[in-house]
């Protein structure tokens, strides 16, 4: 039988001498205290007791700090049930705007202001070609989720939007949309490129190599509609309340590495384990310790 690891047994073993050589945030040392104790006798415990049979269990108490990947199964489920009373009966779709790798370094001390402008420049941009586009002129809604990480938890951030496919115009009108994607991708990375970097000199941050970021072309990835309420909601649920690793994915803890599973989208999105130095696991998965207020979704 396969070994389960959690996120705690890495903390727990590696985090001392990781701290010998890296200063840890005061977010990132709550996030990592709430992770070693959940499911502890730290936390305190509850004793179940079956009312027909009399059976008893003892339960430990669960931490409930969203980076916790031992406390998302239950809050998922709840959210999603919550959100299925609001999805439209219409098509969905789907869109990512990534945010150039030169711009990473801004979240190491500039977080807030970093996530904040992001957010702003990316409904700014969608409202925009929605109340612009001739077959629709009105005010689209959406809902738009803050990820940090890829596959292999390296700093990678991106928003994934998703947009219920209309717009309400002045007069109460529904416009829908007719054709399979939302809007021209490269036209939306035009006027995204514009909106963010114009964002980033509102809050006063230096914009590393701004000439450059200006002369090359920004990500935004458009998926065909979503047509049926329940893939929606499936989507809702994958995008917005994951964490950045599932413990499913660790495959081995040793006294020197960490090994967990991920998807190669550059290799026919084939599973793959890698190997990481046990401190720079740490280092990665703490490079997305969120902010304290900073909220991950957000509705528009």
């Amino acid at each position: 039988m396969a070994n389960s690891y959690h996120l705690s047994d890495v903390f727990n073993r590696h985090l001392p001498k990781y701290q010998q050589s890296h200063k840890l945030t005061s977010r990132q040392t709550v996030v990592c205290e709430h992770i070693q104790t959940c499911r502890t006798q730290a936390l305190g415990e509850q004793q179940w007791r079956c009312g027909q049979c009399q059976y008893e269990q003892r339960v430990f108490c669960s931490c409930g700090d969203r980076h916790c990947p031992r406390c998302q199964g239950k809050q998922t489920q709840a959210w999603i049930t919550k959100q299925q009373a609001e999805v439209l009966s219409c098509r969905y779709f789907h869109l990512v705007f990534t945010l150039p790798h030169e711009l990473n370094i801004l979240a190491h001390y500039a977080a807030k202001k970093l996530y904040s402008a992001l957010f702003a420049a990316v409904w700014q941009t969608l409202s925009q070609f929605g109340m612009s586009r001739k077959h629709l002129q009105g005010q689209l809604g959406g809902t738009a989720v803050l990820h940090t990480w890829g596959q292999n938890l390296s700093q990678h951030i991106h928003l994934h939007c998703l947009i219920p496919g209309g717009v309400l115009t002045a007069q109460d009108i529904w416009h829908g949309v007719q054709s399979d994607y939302l809007f021209p991708v490269k036209a939306l990375a035009t006027v995204y490129r514009a909106k963010m970097l114009q964002a980033l000199r509102a809050c006063e941050l230096d914009v590393p190599e701004s000439d450059m970021l200006m002369n090359k072309p920004w990500c935004v990835y458009s998926k065909a509609c979503l047509s049926r309420a329940t893939t929606v909601v499936k989507y809702l649920g994958r995008y917005t309340r994951k964490g950045m690793l599932h413990e499913s994915r660790i495959k081995a803890v040793t006294a020197e590495s960490v090994g967990f599973s991920y998807t190669d989208y550059a290799d026919s999105n084939k599973r793959k384990v890698m190997q990481l130095d046990a401190e720079e696991f740490i280092r990665r998965y703490l490079l997305h310790v969120l902010p304290k207020g900073v909220m991950r979704v957000r509705h528009f």
